[in-house]
């Protein structure tokens, strides 16, 4: 059996596996590390912190100023939205096409759409 990474030293490490190390720890201290962002938007470094501060607050997201960093930057958030039942019909309909085979594919759409001489 490999050995615990936290019973190893530095110097038996690879330089892949100190990074990912590194990587972990700072993962861990950020997770509940956050900031206040230029409109009073409640910003988590980690999705988990955001996570763990709606449980905390015991609220949904569109009651809650906060969002979180996703791996590139972007600022998101959790949705609370709930579908009507005629969304939940046309959803379920385009999945059964979908699965049916009866959609057409993106690339034919932009072809036929390129034919009339629309620009896409």
């Amino acid at each position: 059996m490999a050995e615990s990474i936290v019973h190893r030293t530095v110097a038996d490490m690879t330089i892949d596996e100190l990074r990912e190390f590194v990587k972990q720890v700072i993962e861990a201290e950020r997770r509940k590390d956050c900031y206040v962002d230029e409109d009073g938007t409640l910003v988590f470094y980690t999705e988990e912190g955001y996570a763990d501060y709606l449980r905390k607050v015991g609220k949904p997201p569109s009651k809650v100023k906060a969002v979180f960093l996703n791996e590139g930057g972007l600022k998101c958030r959790y949705s609370d939205y709930k579908l009507t039942p005629r969304e939940k019909r046309r959803l379920e309909r385009a999945r059964r096409q979908v699965a049916e085979g009866r959609v057409v594919p993106g690339e034919v759409v932009f072809e036929r759409l390129r034919k009339r001489g629309i620009k896409v």
